[in-house]
């Protein structure tokens, strides 16, 4: 375990911290929350296009706002793998990692998977069909991701649905600030 010394204001003094309570602090949540906040608005602009442009339906809406949502995804992705690494300092277990969630029922699959399932698949959607793993995360929620003609049944929409009715992001947010905090917590 690597230890930081670092200047103690009050005790005018140096004292030992080690790597793990260092890395403990979520320095990664800031750029989180920018990026979330961003998507988000430019979300509300695309929901305002409904009210304001007589031919701008829910189709237009779903079209342009999946690359978005999935951008979301992703960004939910960074984090929660940048979170690994700073509490492993690698990543060759980050599935177990993924799996942590309280109360979670034997043979279940976490909300954090389904999240990194939701990341791959926006980032791999127009290669076909998943790869195995976002696939058996994809087919245990029971999300479509077949022939979708109609985006409402894409997995992004339909794993929103999951996660928050108003399809909200700060509601991710908080479930994979939570999800950091836990792990750091349950193995510290």
């Amino acid at each position: 375990m690597k230890v930081i010394e670092k200047f103690d204001f009050e005790k005018q003094n140096m004292t030992k911290i080690t790597n793990t309570h260092f890395l403990r602090i979520d320095h990664r949540v800031v750029s989180l929350s920018m990026a979330i906040t961003g998507l988000t608005e430019t979300i509300s602009v695309l929901k305002n296009q409904l009210n304001e442009i007589h031919w701008y339906d829910g189709e237009w809406f779903l079209e342009e706002s999946e690359p978005i949502y999935g951008l979301a995804f992703i960004a939910f992705q960074n984090y929660i793998n940048g979170s690994i690494k700073d509490f492993a300092d690698s990543l060759n277990e980050k599935e177990t990692y993924y799996k942590l969630e309280k109360n979670l029922p034997e043979g279940n699959k976490s909300r954090i998977e389904l999240i990194i399932a939701l990341a791959n698949y926006a980032k791999h959607k127009d290669e076909g069909i998943p790869h195995r793993g976002t696939k058996e995360i994809l087919d245990h929620f029971n999300l479509n991701y077949e022939d979708v003609n109609y985006l409402d049944k894409s997995p992004i929409f339909q794993g929103l649905n999951l996660f928050s009715e108003g399809w909200d992001l700060f509601t991710l947010k908080t479930l994979v600030t939570d999800w950091r905090e836990y792990m750091w917590a349950r193995f510290d």
